[in-house]
């Protein structure tokens, strides 16, 4: 019990340092915790530790995520609107079709090589 209280509660070791505290192997730490886990249907994960710092923390990284992904998406529809203005731009002054309409076939000068 005194390793599932440091290892879940205070959190103060990791299971090399707890294994090398007690003086027991690795393998036998880490099955005590995970029988521990398993017979409190998961939570000793969350036993001890702050759910509410870690998932406001979890928040936090989540907005920002969404903040970046907001801007990265202005971004990229910015420059989709400024590759169609330039298309169009081109088209009137050079007065060429550069688009092609859905469906037409490849240009006559077209042709592969062998």
């Amino acid at each position: 019990m005194e390793i599932v209280r440091e290892y879940y509660l205070e959190g103060q070791h990791n299971q090399s340092a707890l294994a090398r505290k007690y003086g027991i192997g690795m393998v036998t730490v880490h099955d005590i915790l995970r029988t521990f886990a398993a017979e409190n249907n998961k939570s000793a994960l969350l036993m001890g530790k702050d759910t509410n710092t870690s998932e406001s923390e979890e928040i936090k990284a989540l907005r920002k995520e969404v903040l970046d992904l907001k801007k990265k998406l202005y971004e990229e529809t910015m420059r989709a609107d400024l590759y169609g203005t330039m298309i169009d731009v081109a088209e009137e002054m050079f007065n060429i079709q550069i688009r092609k309409k859905a469906g037409t076939g490849q240009s006559k000068g077209c042709t592969k090589t062998k």
